[in-house]
C-alpha cells in the first residue's frame, strides 16, 4: 500500500515542481518541494504506524490512526507558522502542491487497496499437523 500512495504522490509532486518552477521561479520550486516532502513523510508514517498495529484490537488501531492524524495536523500547523514569513517560499505553491499531492496519494492508496485480495477463510491444516 505504501507504494500505491507514494508513487503517484511523487509523480504529481514532480509535475507540480516543474509547473511552479516555471510560474514562480525558485520560490515556487521551494514551496512545491517542501509540500511534496511533507506529504510523502506523512503518507509513509501513516502506513508504518498502521502496519505496526495491524494485529491489535481494531479499537487500538483506530486510536493509533487518530493520534497519528492529529499529530500530523498539529505538526503541519507548526510548520505553517514557522514558515509563515519565509520569503524564499511561495505559500501558493506550497498549498496547491500539498493538496494535489495528498489527493494523488489518497487515490493511489485506494486503488492499491482495491487490488489486494486478502484471504477470507483459514487455510486448511496440513495432514498430521497439530492445531
Amino acid at each position: 500500500m505504501l507504494r500505491g500512495g507514494a508513487v503517484p504522490a511523487a509523480v504529481v509532486g514532480l509535475v507540480a515542481l516543474v509547473v511552479f518552477a516555471l510560474v514562480d521561479g525558485a520560490t515556487g520550486a521551494a514551496g512545491s518541494v517542501l509540500a511534496t516532502a511533507v506529504v510523502l513523510v506523512c503518507t509513509a508514517s501513516t502506513m508504518v504506524l498502521l502496519r505496526r498495529t495491524v494485529r491489535l484490537d481494531p479499537r487500538v488501531v483506530f486510536l493509533a490512526a487518530m493520534i497519528g492524524y492529529f499529530t500530523k495536523v498539529f505538526l503541519l500547523g507548526v510548520l505553517l507558522v514557522v514558515f509563515r514569513d519565509a520569503d524564499w517560499l511561495s505559500p501558493l505553491a506550497f498549498a496547491v502542491t500539498a493538496i494535489v499531492v495528498s489527493l494523488a496519494s489518497t487515490v493511489g492508496e485506494i486503488l492499491a487497496f482495491t487490488r489486494v485480495r486478502p484471504l477470507i477463510y483459514d487455510e486448511p491444516a496440513e495432514p498430521g499437523a497439530r492445531p
